[in-house]
């Protein structure tokens, strides 16, 4: 199978990158986005969750982590920093006896320690995210806002260590449990002493390797995960690689194309040389490394915690759909992951699962039961929906691909073929509407994930506020029904339903 083929099968095909193609094709292949990016790790959970996934509708909404406000006080005193310290303690403390207790390894960054941090139950879970925010709140408070400034604007800098060691193969220049010197890793990787050791150097302040002797190097517990872990790799490929050229250049890509609606008049286009001719996924679609890296990239994002398929499956009301034998139409469901599972918990569900051909030719074959109740379907969602009378149409990891614009005329392509009462569920990010309802940390990778989006594609991760307007602005009579937000998960579900005559009036 083709690296393209392959990466088909890890992305779920974005249909303006189909419609573009077929004006200018690509011999080499097509590539969709309908995940983060999306891939069947997006689709089929990454690894499973150990914890209770207890789900809320948006006007109860309990945290996905500790909430807290996500500013201090304007004038912070001594009592912050003690305050702050005993929280540190505190929770610490909790943590440490937990793990004791439970057999867990002290953390550490010897070479030898785990590469995860353990999985945890709901309570210590927080005490972790406490410390991870009290942490981090005391140090910015003890290096103060001018220098905290200053030296953010080089964390680029972070990058650039990283992006040597990824590109020159640092890492896997000598064995995990042996030492090297700068002049032997020289020779190992091409790259002359003097640069091995400021970029080694430079990355051993982030603890990622360490020297034992002068000019005598070891491995660290990080510097191992570069060695052993490919899709760790793959993502510091792309995020070095791809991401950051292209984030250099947004701002100018603003300036020249400030509606941002396009994907193609991004930084990424600007990067990469391809403004006005083509998407991201066309351009990797002409590469197979860079496919196949971003491949690996997004299974390694999407097999973290917060990203399981369990929550989508634990925290909706399948049940009711499966008593009244309901049809699902998983729009952009890539070869089916979702509606797999579902199919084996709820025996009276139907299912069709849409994407673009050459996805759809890659889907399992089915056997038994299941071939039954899961039909594979070529649709480009761009185009009218030809599921009529379906109960739910289903989008996971679709809308936050595309601006306004684009995910307006997704939703319109459905109205002529929905029956008054079907749903529109959406599984995506969902941002609050303000800013200090989650924890700093979650703040930071959601807000990270919105301006990469803006980064890559010209498109969004939307609040509720926004979803509503999207519904509002496609049909006055697709109406918002409510975001539930899971705990301990990083998606929400999104509702729509549609409340017109029958198949939009026609």
């Amino acid at each position: 199978m083709s690296t393209i083929r392959k990466l088909q099968n890890r992305l779920s095909l974005s249909s303006w990158s189909n419609s573009f193609t077929r004006k200018n094709s690509v011999k080499s292949g097509q590539i969709r986005p309908s995940s983060v990016l999306s891939t069947p790790a997006a689709q089929a959970g990454g690894v499973e969750s150990t914890n209770n996934n207890n789900a809320s509708t948006t006007q109860v909404s309990p945290p996905l982590t500790t909430r807290r406000s996500a500013t201090t006080s304007t004038k912070p005193s001594t009592s912050d920093l003690i305050s702050l310290a005993a929280t540190i303690t505190r929770e610490t403390e909790k943590l440490d006896k937990y793990m004791k207790e439970n057999g867990n390894p002290a953390p550490s960054f010897d070479v030898d320690a785990p590469m995860d941090f353990p999985k945890l139950p709901a309570d210590m879970k927080k005490a972790r995210e406490e410390i991870v925010r009290a942490t981090k709140e005391l140090g910015d408070l003890v290096t103060g806002p001018r220098e905290g400034l200053r030296w953010m604007a080089w964390d680029h800098n972070n990058s650039l260590s990283l992006q040597a060691i990824y590109h020159f193969k640092i890492a896997k220049s000598f064995p995990i449990h042996e030492t090297a010197t700068y002049e032997q890793i020289s020779k190992a990787v091409g790259l002359d002493e003097v640069n091995v050791r400021r970029f080694m150097r430079h990355a051993m302040t982030n603890r990622i390797f360490r020297e034992v002797n002068p000019d005598v190097v070891a491995h660290t517990a990080a510097s191992r995960v570069l060695a052993e872990d490919p899709v760790i790799n793959d993502w510091i490929g792309f995020c070095t690689d791809d991401i950051l050229p292209a984030a250099a250049n947004v701002t100018r890509a603003l300036t020249e194309y400030p509606s941002a609606s396009e994907p193609t008049q991004t930084g990424f286009q600007l990067a990469n040389n391809t403004t006005n001719v083509e998407p991201m996924f066309v351009t990797f679609g002409k590469s197979p490394l860079r496919a196949k890296r971003m491949s690996g990239a997004m299974a390694s994002l999407t097999g973290g915690e917060g990203y399981e398929l369990s929550y989508l499956l634990d925290n909706y009301d399948w049940a009711s759909l499966n008593a009244s034998k309901a049809t699902i139409v998983d729009v952009g469901g890539s070869i089916g992951f979702v509606c797999i599972d579902l199919a084996k918990r709820y025996p009276d569900l139907k299912f069709v699962v849409q994407d673009l051909p050459k996805t759809i030719d890659s889907a399992p074959k089915l056997e038994g039961d299941l071939a039954q109740r899961i039909t594979f379907q070529a649709h480009d969602f761009f185009s009218p929906q030809p599921v009529k009378n379906a109960d739910v149409y289903l989008f996971r990891w679709i809308f936050h691909n595309h601006s306004d614009k684009y995910a307006s005329k997704i939703l319109s392509a459905l109205i002529p073929s929905m029956k008054k009462g079907a749903r529109v569920l959406i599984n995506d990010h969902c941002l609050r509407d303000g800013f200090g309802e989650e924890s700093m940390w979650d703040e930071k990778i959601i807000r990270t994930m919105d301006l990469v989006m803006l980064t890559l594609l010209n498109a969004t991760e939307r609040s509720e506020r926004q979803y509503k307007t999207l519904f509002e602005n496609t049909h006055k009579d697709l109406k918002f029904a409510g975001v539930k937000r899971i705990e301990g998960c990083r998606m929400s579900i999104v509702e729509a339903v549609w409340e017109g005559e029958d198949y939009g009036g026609a």
